[in-house]
């Protein structure tokens, strides 16, 4: 059984990998073990007021990133995939990179269109530089 991760996030560039993933692996749907993965990036809030809901704000980070990884489950299910979800919270590449090794393959979604976003906060390169196994940016 193929053990691939893909590292999902709410971008229209990633969602098109799902067409990407079903093209490649279509056929063989039954012998892959997928895993949707979405990190909650740690979040640094800097109030002035000194008062701040750090729970509500956790929560609701929360509930946006299972929304989004149950928007990806549904999209393979619908396509007939098999696959688990797993969320994390901490920085992005390290916690994709943590368990990477446990993985055949890595897969992740090509950077935002955006011009600013690919400069300042694309994390593609670090994946495929630093990842002990194989990446597939979809795009």
């Amino acid at each position: 059984m193929k053990k691939i991760l893909f590292g999902v996030h709410d971008t229209e560039e990633c969602r098109q990998a799902i067409h990407t993933i079903n093209r490649l692996f279509g056929d063989q749907k039954e012998s892959i073990e997928l895993t949707l993965l979405h990190v909650i990036p740690e979040t640094i809030i800097y109030a002035e007021s000194g008062i701040v809901d750090y729970e509500m704000i956790e929560d609701r980070e929360n509930h946006e990133s299972q929304r989004i990884l149950q928007s990806f489950f549904n999209s393979f299910k619908d396509l007939g995939f098999t696959c688990q979800t797993l969320l994390k919270t901490g920085n992005p590449i390290d916690m994709v990179l943590e368990i990477a090794s446990e993985y055949e393959l890595l897969i992740i979604g090509a950077s935002e269109s955006s011009l600013l976003h690919r400069i300042f906060n694309s994390h593609q390169n670090s994946f495929v530089n630093a990842s002990p196994i194989s990446v597939l940016v979809a795009k």
